[in-house]
């Protein structure tokens, strides 16, 4: 009986040795020094534990059957671009005459996203709460062949009912309407139930997300979520921002409201932002919304304004880390100030380094702000 115990002992230390040994080999593999590190120590004081949790959430990407649809859509978006470059009528909106301060910007976006500065934009802030569902319903009653919605919190709520009307109209008049919700932004709110009753009843084809599903070979860390927030309405007019489609205080027991921005796009770039969202259309139903398989899908490049514009696309799908890549570059050219405006405010080393570095060379020190984006 001893010797059993003694034996069983020697096994668990064993097999304790050699996952701290396997660590030290993987775990730093593609991954940021303090994160590593931390990840490191949890497995050394822990090993059976720490692997565990590690296997589960260790991984800030998302399955390799994700990141293979993604990188399928960015070589489709990418022929598309070639496409444009080619084509005498849309080679006008590529804008090659990008102002010296921003060339090296508008490279890394298109290096990064795949798509190019377009210029030929109207762009409009919508910082009011109401007005902005308000401009987004108004679009939706003038639709007429499709319009796409994709949020990371929607909801079917009194606030929101007015939206719902719009749709469930536009789809009885022969209006394609597709929505992408979050399977776990959106199932944390009441009635959310009611909203995926609400989308089949009024005829709009829904998905949700990256679904929730059990460890294996298509799983996915519950924490990776599709924050995006999209509507594309015929082509013509886009809609993208901080706010979500549920009411004004959701989830708040106190007096406490949020304040959210959204922009409304005209012009070509609006054909920027209907690639990313056909891109996460594909990754979750496999489909490819695409003119020679939808007929009501059509390519509208047609000058609006005189903004210049970019979308880069950005999240766990992606091998490069599209956003922080960007922001860090943003700040080392800052020349003037910095304003920083967001609830969250957890920066990683090689953006709160950028930061710091501008505060140093004298980038308007006192203009460095951290906005809460709620208000009493």
């Amino acid at each position: 009986m001893f010797l059993h115990f003694s034996s069983s002992l020697t096994l668990f230390f064993a097999v304790e040795w050699a996952i701290r040994l396997g660590a030290i080999v993987f775990v730093p593999r593609n991954r940021k020094p303090s994160s590593a590190m931390s990840w490191l120590m949890l497995i050394m004081l822990e090993p059976v534990l720490g692997l565990g949790i590690f296997l589960l959430i260790g991984s800030p990407k998302l399955s390799r059957r994700r990141r293979a649809m993604q990188a399928t859509m960015t070589a489709v978006i990418n022929g598309a671009v070639e496409e444009a470059m080619q084509t005498p009528a849309l080679r006008e909106y590529v804008h090659f005459d990008v102002p010296d301060r921003y060339q090296s910007i508008v490279a890394l976006g298109a290096r990064l996203g795949g798509m190019p500065a377009f210029s030929g934009n109207k762009i409009e802030l919508l910082p009011d709460y109401t007005g902005s569902i308000q401009a987004i319903i108004d679009d939706i009653q003038a639709a007429k062949k499709f319009v796409h919605i994709e949020f990371f919190i929607m909801t079917f709520d009194d606030s929101t009912v007015p939206l719902f009307d719009a749709i469930e109209a536009a789809v009885e008049r022969g209006v394609k309407v597709r929505v992408l919700l979050d399977a776990l932004g959106s199932r944390r709110f009441p009635f959310h139930a009611q909203t995926k009753a609400k989308l089949t009843a009024i005829g709009a084809e829904w998905h949700t997300m990256l679904p929730l599903t059990l460890p294996g070979r298509n799983f996915n860390r519950l924490d990776l979520r599709n924050h995006r927030k999209i509507v594309v309405i015929d082509g013509r007019v886009g809609y993208t921002g901080s706010q979500n489609i549920i009411r004004r205080n959701y989830h708040r027991k106190d007096a406490l409201l949020y304040d959210e921005l959204m922009v409304r796009v005209q012009g070509p770039v609006v054909a920027q932002l209907h690639g990313t969202f056909i891109t996460d259309w594909y990754s979750e139903t496999e489909v490819l919304l695409s003119r020679q398989n939808f007929a009501e899908i059509e390519l509208t490049l047609s000058k609006a304004g005189s903004s210049l514009a970019q979308v880069l696309p950005s999240g766990p799908g992606y091998d490069n880390e599209n956003n922080l890549k960007l922001f860090t570059s943003l700040i080392y050219a800052a020349q003037h100030n910095i304003t920083i405006v967001n609830p969250y405010f957890v920066p990683d080393d090689s953006l709160l380094t950028a930061i710091t570095s501008a505060a140093l060379r004298g980038v308007y020190r006192s203009a460095f702000s951290i906005r809460k984006s709620w208000i009493r």
